[in-house]
């Protein structure tokens, strides 16, 4: 079992310091990602918080979750942006999330609800990636399937920092000039890869 998986357990059984230690390891990642949608930090911040502290009130009844990290991503980019129509609607103010209106252009995070969109995409990634040489597949699955970092990856895989770094960024190139990504943030770019390994996983 993975460490993700030990604190997941963790935290349906009501393991407090499990629970603590979920939240401490993807706060600065959750952070980091909701910063670069927009630039209300303390949203952001307490987004993350209502998140975790939502996963704890109910942790005997949430599902279990076969890629943490990929889960907690996707909940937190949904609860900021219904934070975001809440708040707009309070207020009465346009709230832009990334470079868009919300009045005017549906966030990433919805364009992905068209199903038959993310269909065809998450589709052609599944190609895309299974054409990859082995090594740059097996450094994307290790990135958005196992969800390690570069220090997990150099020691997991024995290349150096640099060869890894590289190799995976030969593969997102390669991966994104398959795809028009310009309607598209980083983030759902990254969401839309990490369902297209998790299938390529389930096959």
């Amino acid at each position: 079992m993975s460490n993700n998986e030990t604190l997941w357990q963790g935290l349906k059984v009501g393991d407090r310091q499990m629970f603590l230690d979920l939240y401490k390891k993807y706060y600065h990642c959750l952070l980091f990602i909701g910063l670069k949608e927009m630039k209300d930090a303390q949203m952001v911040k307490d987004t993350i918080q209502q998140l975790f502290l939502y996963l704890w009130e109910k942790r005997e009844t949430i599902e279990s979750a076969r890629n943490i990290r990929s889960y907690l991503i996707t909940s937190f980019l949904r609860k900021l942006s219904l934070d975001l129509k809440k708040k707009q609607r309070a207020t009465g103010a346009q709230v832009t999330m990334g470079n868009s209106s919300m009045d005017n252009q549906p966030n990433p995070e919805e364009r992905l609800e068209n199903k038959d969109q993310q269909f065809h995409l998450v589709k052609l990634l599944m190609g895309k990636i299974n054409e990859l040489p082995n090594r740059q597949k097996e450094l994307i699955m290790l990135k958005f399937y196992e969800g390690l970092n570069y220090g997990d990856i150099v020691r997991r895989t024995g290349l150096t920092h640099r060869t890894a770094y590289n190799k995976i960024h030969e593969a997102l190139k390669k991966l994104k000039s398959s795809v028009v990504w310009e309607q598209y943030s980083r983030t759902a770019i990254f969401i839309l890869i990490i369902h297209a390994v998790n299938n390529i996983v389930r096959i």
